[in-house]
Formats: C-alpha cells, sequence, structure tokens
C-alpha cells in the first residue's frame, strides 16, 4: 500500500503565497485522491508490494497509463511539498551550480515564471540535474510526467495545475510563480544532486 507523505510543515506556514485553503484543497482532495485511486488500481496486482519509484517505471515501461498517471501524480506531489519552505539560505553547492546553469538566482528565477507560463495545460516544471554532466536544468512536463521516466535527476518541482493556484492567484500563472520561486527550499534541492 503507498502512503502520501504528511506536509512537511503546518497549513498556514506560506501564506500568503499559498493560503491554508489551498493547501487545505489540494494536499486533501488532489494528494489523497490521487493516492486513494492508486492504491485501489494496484491491489492485488504486480505493482501491490513495489515502491512507488518502482510503480512509476514499470507502469509507464509497461504503459499501463491509468496506474502511471495517478503513481506519478503522488510521487510529483510528496516532492512539491518539500520543494517548498521558508528557508530560503542557499547551501554553497546548489548557489554554484545555479549561478553556472543560469549566470545569476534572479535569472534562474525569471526562466522558471517564462517557462512555467509558456507551458500549455497542466504539468510541472522541474529543476533537474543531468546524470551525464552533473549541470542543472528547467524542464517542464505534461500532466503527471515526471523525470524518473527520462532518467533525469529532480532536484526542485514546481505544479502548474490550476488547482495548485487558483484559489489564491485565479487563472493568474504567472503571479503564482513569481511568487512561488520566493519560498523554494534551496536546502531539500541540495540533497538531492548529485556529486
Amino acid at each position: 500500500m503507498i502512503k502520501a507523505q504528511t506536509l512537511p510543515y503546518q497549513r498556514h506556514l506560506l501564506t500568503p503565497i499559498l493560503s491554508k485553503e489551498t493547501l487545505d484543497f489540494h494536499y486533501d482532495k488532489h494528494h489523497i485522491g490521487y493516492m486513494k485511486k492508486l492504491n485501489s488500481l494496484i491491489t492485488s496486482t504486480k505493482y501491490e508490494d513495489s515502491t512507488l519509484e518502482d510503480i512509476i517505471k514499470k507502469s509507464y515501461k509497461l504503459g499501463d497509463i491509468n496506474i502511471y498517471n495517478n503513481a506519478a501524480q503522488v510521487w510529483n506531489h510528496n516532492f512539491y511539498w518539500n520543494s517548498l519552505g521558508l528557508k530560503n539560505d542557499m547551501p554553497s553547492n546548489i548557489y554554484r551550480l545555479i549561478n553556472d546553469s543560469f549566470e545569476t538566482i534572479q535569472s534562474f528565477k525569471n526562466q522558471v515564471i517564462e517557462k512555467g507560463i509558456s507551458l500549455f495545460g497542466s504539468g510541472w516544471i522541474w529543476l533537474i540535474q543531468n546524470n551525464d554532466n552533473k549541470k542543472l536544468d528547467l524542464i517542464t512536463t505534461l500532466n503527471a510526467d515526471n523525470p524518473l521516466t527520462l532518467g533525469l535527476i529532480p532536484v526542485l518541482t514546481i505544479d502548474l495545475w490550476e488547482h495548485s493556484y487558483y484559489i489564491d492567484y485565479r487563472n493568474d500563472r504567472k503571479a503564482y510563480l513569481t511568487n512561488i520561486v520566493k519560498c523554494l527550499d534551496w536546502n531539500f534541492a541540495n540533497t538531492n544532486l548529485i556529486n
């Protein structure tokens, strides 16, 4: 049985960037909803005793799209909650890689906003690390897709589904992105880096 992680902070902590109401709906209705659906789909199947990562990789490879979508959404949301926080101090390792890859922190934030706005429909924006050259880059994925199926290392993510921002920002994705980049958890990002 797959469990969704609990939120790593109290629900009011990210106010005013994300309201408690947004976290209540996003976590309780969407994230937990994906987890319940996934568990109903994998009961008494070959996936039942697998880890979440294994379910994602196997179901993607086998084309079990309904299982894949729900498993990926649980994993993506777990990663998203950890990508946010108010401890914005940036460890030297991630600071160096951000500057090497994007020139400045502000340039990185501008590119996040630009890429996020340009994604049509629902999906995710990811700060990833390339396995080969260890460089950082930004990618977007549609719907439930994530970097695990692409052989990339996820470092941070931002949810671009409307349910992640509609209560607070209505249809203004740019305002959401402009604010959400202010509460990225760089310590979490640093723990995801490979050397």
